[in-house]
């Protein structure tokens, strides 16, 4: 496992419960929902084919962890955190998980800005 980015400060142990501990959901299982998300991790892991992919691993205000692989999510996630960055504002760090259809109808996850209540 090769980390990527991540949140800042986090320990050994933060790290290995976002990728390897029990109980990590798949964002799938969060569709629609707004996360308030605490720290992220992503990094690159293998597959059960023997592929290097990468993951997103989130976990909550709550301490609820969710991952995915799904490209678009991970790169929607990215660019709202710089854009806010390279704007000189801070973000609140919440993420609305959504969803579309590609043009051959498959449906994928995306990310945009999420507003709690």
């Amino acid at each position: 496992m090769e980390i990527l980015k991540s949140t800042q400060g986090l320990k050994a142990a933060d790290i290995y419960s976002m990728t390897k501990g029990s109980g990590i959901l798949k964002m799938q299982d969060a569709k629609g929902e707004v996360l308030n998300v605490s720290k992220y991790v992503l990094y690159n892991d293998v597959n059960q084919k023997d592929e290097v992919q990468e993951v997103l691993a989130v976990e909550t205000v709550q301490g609820v962890r969710y991952a995915t692989n799904s490209k678009t999510f991970i790169r929607n996630f990215f660019d709202i955190i710089s854009t806010f960055e390279g704007m000189g504002e801070e973000f609140g760090m919440a993420f609305l998980v959504g969803s579309g259809t590609s043009k051959n109808g498959r449906e994928y996850l995306c990310c945009d800005i999420g507003y709690s209540a």
